[in-house]
Formats: C-alpha cells, structure tokens, sequence
C-alpha cells in the first residue's frame, strides 16, 4: 500500500494517512488477503500504463459491505435456493433487485447444452455487478476522456437449470460490494433511463400538435412533482422524437409515407393516392385524397385554389393544395401533393391524377402566375375558367412602375381601371402611358387572365387571389421547418382535416341551434335567415344594411324587361361619393340582373337588386337566388364521413394503453369527491395487479411485449415500398439573392462615378464628355417629375 502511495506522489496527489481520505468523505478499509492481491496485480497494471491515481482509488474503495436493504421487501432479495418459472424472469428479477440497491447488472456468460447440437438450450448463467473486473488503460490520465467504472466488485448471482423442476435456481449468491450503492443515484443511470408508456404517449401526441419538446417535458415534470420523479432527462425526450417519431433516414422516411398511403387505403377503400417515380425508381411527386374530402369535392369543388409557394420539408419538394370554400365560406382541403419539381410534365400528372381520381374538373381554378401551371391547366384541364392571382400582380406595380416621374398619376388611373372599369378603358391606359412596355408588356397580352372585369358572369364564390392556399400554408407552419421529412408532413396532413371537419361540425351544430336575428321587418331577409348558415346570412345581411344608401333614379322599358339606375352613395376618404348601376329586371318572373355582378360572382344578391325588389314590392325573391350551396338545410354526404386517422402509426401496445387510461380516467373522475370511494378505488386496483401477477407467472415461460414505439408497419407494406429511393435536392424557385430591384441602375451609376473619377472632364466649348455612360432617351412625360428611379437618374445626369 506504501509503494502505491509513493508512486501517487511522483504525480503530485501524495496521500500519507487516512485523516485526508476522511476530509474528503472517503472511507478507508481494511484490505484482506485477498484484497491485498487484487491491489498488488492493480499496482503492477498502473506502473505499466502510467496511470497510478486511478488504481490508488481503485483499490482504496475496496469495501466489501452489504447494501442497504431498507424498504424492499424480503420476497424482492435474491437468496440460494431462489427459484424461477423462465431465464428471463430470473434476469427481471435480480435487475430490479439491482435498481431499487443501486448498481447496475450485466451477463457474464452463458453456458448451453452440449448434447443438444440441433438447438441452444442454457443450462446456467452469471449476472454480475458492471463494476466487476479490472480494466487495464492504455491512456494516458492526462488525455483519458471516459471513465474507468471497474472496481474489481464480486456482487454476482448464478442461476442454474433444474431438469427434474424444469425451473431455475439460484445456485451462487453474492450480495456484498466493493463500492458504495446509491438507490438514488441509480435512477440517473443511463441502464435506467426508461420513458415511461404513458411519457411516450404524451410526447407523441404533442409532437404531433407542434409543441416544442422542452415545455412537454416541463408538463410531465409538473404532473409527477419535479424533475427526479420522473426516472429520465429532456435529452432522453430530444432522443425518442429524432430515433422513433422522425425518420433520419431519408429513404425509410419515403417508405413510411407510402406505408402510410397503403394503411390508409386498407381502413377506407375509397382513399386514393398516386405516387411517382423516375426510370431509376427514384421518387418524384405523390397526391392523396382523403375519403372525407373525395365526398365533399361534390359540394365544394366547382371553384378551388391551387398553389404551390409551400416548401417547408428537408427533400425541398414544393408542397401544394387544392382548397375550397364549404358552405360557411370557410377554407376546406380538397387534396394535398407534394411535387418533385415545377415543370410542366408534373403539373400535368397531378392534374391527370386529380381527374383520375374525382373523375370531373372543377369550373373554376385560381393559380398564381406561373407559366408551367398555365401551360399544364391549358393541356390537362381544357374547359377549367384559369384566373391569376390578383394580389401578386398588383403587388408588383410599384416596383414595376416607380420609375416613372408619372408614377403616382399611373397608379391611381390603374387601380381605378383594374377593379372598376371596362375592357376598353384597359386599352385606353395602354395607349396613354405606354407603360407596359417597360416589363408588363406580357401582361398585358394575359390581361383576360386577371382583371377582374373580363371575369363577370363567372362564380368565383369570392376568390380573387390564392389567399385561402395561403392561409393553409400558414397553418402548416406552426408545425412544420425545414427538416421536417415526408412522414411528418401527411401526418400534419391528418391533424388538418380532423381540425377543419371539427370547425365545420361546430358551424353545423350552432346553425342548428339558433339562428341571428333580422336587421328588418322584410319577409325577403327572413326568407334567407331560414336557409342560409349564418356566416352566408351575415353577408346577406350586409346588403340589406346598404340598401339603405341606394337610390332609384329612373327607369326605362325594353320588352318584358326594365332597366332601372340605381345609385349608390358611399364615403371614401371622408368624403362623399356615388356609383351608379343599371339592374335589369323582369317583373313577371321577379328574376334581376346587376352591372356589378355580385350574384353571379359570389352567390351573393347586392343591395342594388335588394332596393329594386323594395322598390317594386317583391316579398319573395325566386328560390334561383337562394342557392343551395349556402343552404344549412341539406344534407350533404361528406358529414357522414369521419376523416381518416392513422391510428395504426404507433405500436398496437400504445393503441391498447390508450383504451386503459381513457376507460380508467372516466371511472376515476367519478369516485373523486369521497375519500372512502378513492380508498376503494386504490385497493381493488392493487388487488388486480396482484391477481395480473399471479397469471403472469403461472403462465410460464411468457414474452413480455416490447413498449418501444415502432412506426415500421407491416411487413408485406415494407416490401412494397422498399425499392423507392429518396427525392434529390431541388433548387428552390424564385429571384436570385443579389438580383434586386434598381441592381443595374446602381451598377450603371457605380460604373460612371468610376469613369469620372479615372477621367475628370475637361474644357471642349460644350461637346458632350464621351465618357459619360448613355442613357435612354426619355419621353416628355418621363423626363420631368419627382419620382421613381428614372427621374432620379435623369436629375443625376442633368446636375
């Protein structure tokens, strides 16, 4: 012990009595014989890996004390003679044995039947303590990075099998160890950090909801009373998420979204999905339908949305959906694709696909402004009404546009001429300004596709922009971020539409229950109040509300027909304004017509009709006015359907934990008021756990299931599914990063203050400096002003 000492000191740690292993909390044992020897063969071992300190702690933990056994119970204690039904209950038990004393167990060896050569039978085992053994390290102290854990501990129990019993028996017992055992430490060791059923439930679900990891662990510690209750850390959580709800591996995230689409199809044969792939079996786009939405495509597909700016996936595959309006005028998801990239041919398939699977085209379609979209509609979807988004192209005219010194005049003629003028005024601003040439010459040439005035008569049910597709991407991004992979993204999918079929079983169920009440005494406005729902009602409402500011002005007979001039007064900047409208109106058959088209356009009668039909008496209008499609008194077949779920996404054992609690949470809650209740509760639950117990054992040699959430589902799916490899990075679409707006203007000035700083300019009795950059000439209307980049230009040039 002496020499150990002395070579610690030539290290710089000299220990000379057991007063200083005393200050620092260490007991110093006395050293048998046997423990003598151990300590010899470890100080033979440090001289030749250089490592003396460790051995000298080693050595001086040598204890050999008998844990402590308070608070288990005598039938939890292994003891010689102990016997049990299987191997693995035996291993069970000396491992739970192991964690309420404080170490940690291993298999030592195995032996196996040797007469028996067809199959490997054990006839006896050792489970030992981990810290048993010595451990010779070849590194040095000074660079070791782990732990040497050995302490030469004899704690160890041997089983063995008994033919005669066909059972096993403790053969070998050691209780004792040669270092300190700590029940409370044992739950920080990582043999022992085991989430819970319940933790894994909870953490699936609110991963799936969006929230984040560190406030699901802080409600799980809150639920069990703090943090060293709950037998495992925030990093074990972090480490369930990415190894068992996210698949790293980007071919098997493929696979499971195709195992999700075939387990799909086995719940509800009506779900419909289509996946693409490349000549190398390399995925490419797919599209699925839910059965819910497949039904409700019936009532809400005649106008949809379809856009495709969503991109928040780790393949990079632009995400896009079709969106409908339902009859609260709510957004409703039609269908959802993910899309290798942008080009024409994929538009193309999702669109053969789209009809392969609702078998008709929608009337209407709204699309931002792309041209491989327009060029696959024009191709696949021949009698579809194609409009462009309005917003982005009005979003445009200031960069477009503002550098013309007339920019300010051109904006407000245009806006003016955009939303409410005609056709021939369009052409008109043309001719005036000439200022489509400038960049939008083209659309100019597609103004059909998006003023608004050459889509009268159409229905649009209001749409006017991709706003709804918007909106849905929106949603999708309180979930989803850039790595978030395939698998994830259809189950968000899910949590989509059970939210909007809630939200619209909540509109149904209060249009049910009551309806708004009537602004006035017209049997016209209670006419509507009993068949629209009350987002539509409230609409309707608003029309009546401004009739009041309309004004019929004359009136003039063409046939059975009248034409009547309506004029409507209204503010606009404080103040006062009006607009005449000619309505048309038959009074035979009571059917009307507006010049704002509001009816045709949003199934919605404007107050001009309204003030008309006040004007001639009319206490009804014809049932073509009040159409079904807002109507809350017809039964529409997608409410009987209840949108898909994929349950079978975690393992059944979680399936059948689930089941439990919620039976149990809805027996408890009703036994929570009387403590006498409660006790009874407790104690008829600890009875059936005992009685559990018992037929577990008597069973024999039993299984125990695996609790590990498994998302690879069945086995003939897997091998579908497994030549599809991965999607390839695709380059996102958009404007280069350096490419913005007035980047050759700044070059074009940089350039010339760079010439005129390497050539001053010099005397030559007015002949124009040749090294000045040239610039455009500029019309009269452009050259004078105070605004946009041109004017500036021009002012630059001309100081």
């Amino acid at each position: 012990m002496e020499q150990a000492i002395c070579e610690g000191a030539s290290y710089g740690t000299a220990y000379d009595d057991s007063d200083q292993y005393n200050s620092c909390n260490v007991n110093v044992p006395s050293l048998s014989e046997d423990d003598t020897q151990h300590v010899d063969k470890i100080i033979c071992m440090g001289k030749e890996s250089g490592s003396v300190i460790e051995v000298v702690d080693n050595a001086m933990a040598v204890n050999h004390e008998l844990p402590d056994h308070t608070g288990i119970p005598l039938d939890e204690i292994p003891y010689i003679g102990l016997r049990f039904v299987s191997l693995q209950r035996a291993q069970e038990f000396y491992a739970n044995y192991a964690k309420k004393v404080g170490f940690v167990t291993r298999i030592r060896n195995t032996n196996f039947d040797k007469t028996r050569k067809d199959s490997k039978i054990p006839v006896n085992q050792s489970l030992h303590c981990s810290r048993e053994g010595y451990r010779e390290s070849r590194v040095k102290a000074a660079t070791r990075v782990k732990r040497i854990t050995t302490a030469g501990c004899k704690a160890r129990m041997y089983v063995m099998l008994d033919r005669q019993k066909d059972n096993w028996m403790v053969s070998k017992l050691e209780l004792k160890h040669t270092h300190p055992c700590s029940a409370k430490q044992a739950v920080h060791y990582t043999e022992y950090k085991e989430l819970t059923m319940h933790a894994k439930c909870v953490i699936q679900n609110n991963d799936e909801a969006g929230i984040r990891p560190n406030k699901t662990y802080l409600a799980l510690t809150n639920e069990v009373g703090g943090s060293s209750n709950l037998g495992y850390s925030e990093k074990d959580e972090r480490n369930f998420i990415t190894s068992n709800l996210r698949c790293a591996d980007e071919n098997a995230d493929v696979k499971e979204m195709i195992s999700y689409f075939m387990r799909m199809k086995d719940i509800n044969p009506n779900f419909f999905y289509a996946v693409d792939v490349d000549e190398v079996n390399q995925f490419k786009s797919a599209l699925w339908v839910d059965t819910r939405c497949r039904a409700s495509y019936e009532y809400y597909g005649d106008v949809v949305s379809f856009d495709t700016t969503y991109r928040r996936n780790k393949h990079g595959l632009p995400f896009a959906s079709f969106v409908g309006v339902n009859h609260h005028g709510k957004s409703t998801l039609l269908r959802c694709t993910l899309m290798g990239n942008e080009e024409i041919c994929c538009f193309e398939w999702v669109f053969k696909q789209w009809l392969r699977c609702m078998g008709s085209s929608p009337q209407a379609i709204i699309t931002g402004q792309c041209k491989s979209m327009f060029g696959a509609i024009k191709n696949v979807l021949p009698d579809t009404h194609h409009r462009w988004c309005i917003w982005y192209i009005m979003k445009k005219i200031p960069h477009k546009l503002g550098g013309y010194a007339r920019y300010k005049e051109i904006d407000d003629r245009m806006h003016g001429t955009v939303w409410n003028a005609s056709g021939c005024v369009m052409e008109s601003l043309y001719g005036d300004y000439n200022f489509f040439s400038v960049g939008y010459v083209d659309l100019y040439d597609e103004r059909r596709m998006w003023v608004p005035i050459y889509f009268q008569g159409k229905f649009w049910v209001g749409m006017r922009s991709t706003q709804r597709s918007e909106s849905m991407h929106a949603f999708y991004g309180g979930y989803l971020h850039f790595k978030s992979g395939l698998i994830q993204f259809v189950h968000e999918y899910d949590n989509v539409l059970g939210n909007k079929e809630q939200k619209e079983l909540e509109d149904d169920a209060a249009d049910a229950k009551g309806v708004v009440p009537c602004s006035s005494s017209t049997t016209i406005e209670r006419q509507f109040q009993r068949e629209y729902t009350t987002s539509k009602f409230r609409e309707e409402q608003q029309e009546f509300r401004k009739k009041g500011d309309c004004l019929v002005r004359g009136a003039t007979h063409e046939g059975n027909l009248f034409y009547l001039i309506v004029k409507e007064q209204y503010i606009l900047y404080r103040e006062p304004r009006s607009w005449n409208n000619i309505v048309e109106f038959d009074p035979l058959t009571h059917k009307i017509r507006c010049e704002c088209n509001m009816f045709a356009s949003r199934g919605i009668l404007c107050c001009h009709c309204l003030d008309v039909y006040f004007y001639y008496g009319v206490d009804r209008v014809p049932s073509c006015y009040v159409l079904p499609r807002w109507s809350k008194n017809v039964q529409r077949k997608h409410t009987f359907i209840k949108s898909s779920h994929d349950e079978k996404r975690s393992d059944e054992s979680h399936n059948l934990f689930r089941r439990l609690c919620t039976h149990f949470f809805n027996v408890a809650q009703e036994f929570i008021t009387c403590e006498e209740e409660a006790a009874m509760l407790n104690s008829g639950l600890d009875e059936l756990r005992a009685k559990l117990v018992d037929y577990r054992v008597n069973l024999g040699s039993r299984s125990v299931p695996n609790t590990d959430n498994n998302m690879v589902t069945q086995s003939d799916t897997a091998c579908v599914a497994s030549d599809i490899q991965s999607p390839s990075k695709v380059a996102t679409k958009g404007r280069p990063r350096l490419k913005k707006l007035g980047s050759e203007l700044d070059t074009s000035i940089k350039r010339y203050m760079r010439r005129k700083k390497n050539n001053p300019p010099q005397e030559n009795n007015g002949a124009i400096n040749p090294n000045i950059v040239a610039v455009p000439a500029l019309s009269t209307n452009e050259s004078h002003g105070n605004g946009g980049f041109l004017s500036l230009l021009h002012s630059f040039l001309h100081s």
